[in-house]
């Protein structure tokens, strides 16, 4: 994807359902010359069709066009890929790169930030939640979307602000906002981790011993990888 030289700038965040949108989405709409999802920063969820400011653009590109960007020079939005429920018949997939494509032939710089969340976690939240896994339907888009920053949310959670400090992006960051504590004050993944009483390596670690095998490798009886399908 090419880039532009305009002073115009759009952040478009994005990643796998389940993998902290609405948590990233609040810390980059806090700024106060950033045009970001603010209303979220007042309720501890929203639901992104309703809401978040670019909503019905992410529904019909072609709205692009006739969003008032003269709100700002710095602008955010967020997507997850895919959206919905299939078992609801709401389950569809936002077309990233055409998105990006279509802000940048208006004129404006455009960057695609992409977040992650552990794997295990993901594969559980998406189950519970989406009833399936969904991670492959962003897998078939992340190729497609040129050159992309990566962000952690286990990053995020472990160095909090300094971890914002070292973020190089095209609209400002207020990682010294106050309200940061409050939005990493509950860390969403521990409902998913379960303390481990021992471990195979324990006494490798304890020792100094080398472990000539893996005790960790499953035979080929084991989990096999989903093959990737085409969304919807």
């Amino acid at each position: 994807m090419r880039r532009s030289i305009y002073l115009k700038k759009l952040v478009i965040l994005t990643g796998p359902q389940g993998s902290g949108n609405h948590l990233w989405s609040k810390i980059f709409s806090l700024h106060e010359d950033v045009f970001g999802w603010k209303s979220l920063l007042n309720n501890y969820w929203e639901a992104h069709r309703i809401s978040e400011p670019f909503a019905e653009c992410w529904k019909n590109i072609k709205l692009l066009k006739d969003f008032d960007w003269d709100q700002s020079d710095y602008f955010f939005t967020s997507i997850s890929v895919p959206l919905g429920i299939k078992g609801q018949g709401t389950k569809w997939c936002p077309n990233v790169p055409a998105f990006a494509q279509a802000v940048e032939d208006l004129g404006i710089n455009v960057e695609i930030l992409v977040i992650g969340r552990d794997q295990n976690i993901l594969s559980y939240q998406q189950t519970r939640l989406r009833e399936e896994s969904t991670v492959r339907h962003f897998l078939d888009q992340l190729p497609h979307m040129g050159n992309v920053t990566y962000l952690s949310y286990e990053l995020l959670y472990l160095y909090k602000q300094e971890y914002l400090k070292s973020l190089k992006l095209s609209i400002p960051v207020a990682w010294y906002d106050e309200r940061i504590d409050v939005i990493l004050e509950k860390d969403a993944n521990s409902k998913y981790i379960k303390y481990v009483e021992e471990n195979p390596l324990d006494d490798c670690n304890k020792t100094g011993v080398p472990a000539p095998l893996n005790p960790f490798k499953e035979g080929p009886t084991g989990p096999q990888p989903e093959k990737p399908v085409k969304c919807c």
